[in-house]
């Protein structure tokens, strides 16, 4: 349309980050995900159903036919889950103890795009 008044919008860097970081994180962010639940599980040398270790190949499914799913429900039955249903969800998440959580926030970011690698590097340089 011709007739719109063209708006001047103030970015920071730190805007402009985040908005490309979210650009590129959202091809194949949920894939990326479960590779990074996987790569975690296979760490804490958690199964499925199956006893192979898990194939980092970021599928799983919502009723536990998976192995992911499957590995995912034991690993929130350790630490306390009230539903161990195979689904990653908040409960999982905070439920987590803390070194878990990093572990898999940094297999998270060695999943994801180039921002969310240097990201995860400079963090790893400031925490030491």
């Amino acid at each position: 349309n011709t007739n719109m008044a063209k708006k001047v919008i103030r970015l920071t860097e730190n805007d402009l980050t985040n908005i490309v970081k979210r650009v590129i994180s959202e091809q194949n962010v949920e894939r990326e995900f479960v590779r990074a639940i996987q790569r975690f599980l296979i760490s804490k040398k958690i199964t499925g159903d199956n006893k192979q270790p898990l194939v980092v190949d970021g599928k799983t499914d919502n009723n536990l036919t998976s192995q992911t799913a499957q590995a995912i429900s034991k690993y929130q039955a350790a630490i306390g889950c009230r539903r161990n249903d195979g689904v990653w969800g908040d409960e999982t998440w905070n439920k987590m103890p803390p070194q878990d959580r990093q572990q898999l926030e940094d297999f998270v970011a060695e999943e994801g795009g180039v921002i969310d690698q240097f990201i995860n590097w400079i963090g790893k340089k400031f925490r030491g």
